[in-house]
């Protein structure tokens, strides 16, 4: 980040309003956190903007405000994180702080039900494992050798003789049954045992 940008993003959270500030470096520290943002400015300006349609510029008419939020998070192209990531912290800011009469809370519940539908389009986006690791990687493991045992003709063609026999010879034991040293006496019969008082 340059340095006028962090400037830039320190103002955000340097101003004489300390509540606004808390919420606003929290808001921030998170985003760093979770590493959802190459664009801080363009983070903290959607943040700041997003509050003062809620509070402001359209407090009498919330759905309004609402939809007015969102148009403008889909116009700078935010992935499905960065719109939960930024409602949530809006959302925190309005729901800890206090307004003046004309404020109402119903862009608050709309926020609320939009976060409800983004953590759900979220688990969709995220990656399935219905199958156990193990089992999945088993499973990959097996596709591959099976890949490879089709291909292990035309592989072993490109290797010279000594290669070739030496690789034959090291797949041998999984093809031919193991031979085991036999004793002299495989066979006959057991020389009957004395019995220990026979001496």
């Amino acid at each position: 980040m340059k340095k006028n940008e962090m400037m830039s993003v320190e103002s955000y959270f340097k101003t004489k309003n300390e509540h606004w500030n808390r919420y606003a470096k929290e808001a921030i520290e998170n985003a760093l956190e979770k590493q959802l943002f190459e664009d801080y400015n363009k983070f903290m300006s959607l943040y700041s903007e997003s509050i003062t349609i809620a509070t402001d510029t359209h407090k009498a008419m919330p759905f309004e405000g609402f939809q007015l939020i969102l148009s403008k998070y889909e116009s700078s192209a935010l992935t499905t994180g960065q719109k939960i990531h930024l409602l949530k912290s809006v959302f925190k800011y309005l729901r800890n702080s206090e307004f003046d009469n004309d404020y109402s809370c119903e862009i608050e519940d709309f926020i609320q039900s939009q976060l409800n539908s983004l953590n759900e389009i979220m688990k969709l986006e995220s990656p399935k494992h219905d199958k156990p690791l193990t089992n999945n990687l088993r499973n990959t493991l097996k596709e591959l050798i099976q890949n490879e045992m089709a291909q292990l003709p035309e592989t072993l063609k490109q290797l010279d003789s000594k290669e070739r026999l030496n690789v034959l010879c090291k797949l041998m034991p999984y093809v031919l049954p193991r031979t085991e040293s036999v004793k002299h006496t495989f066979g006959e019969p057991e020389a009957v045992k004395k019995n220990w008082w026979e001496g």
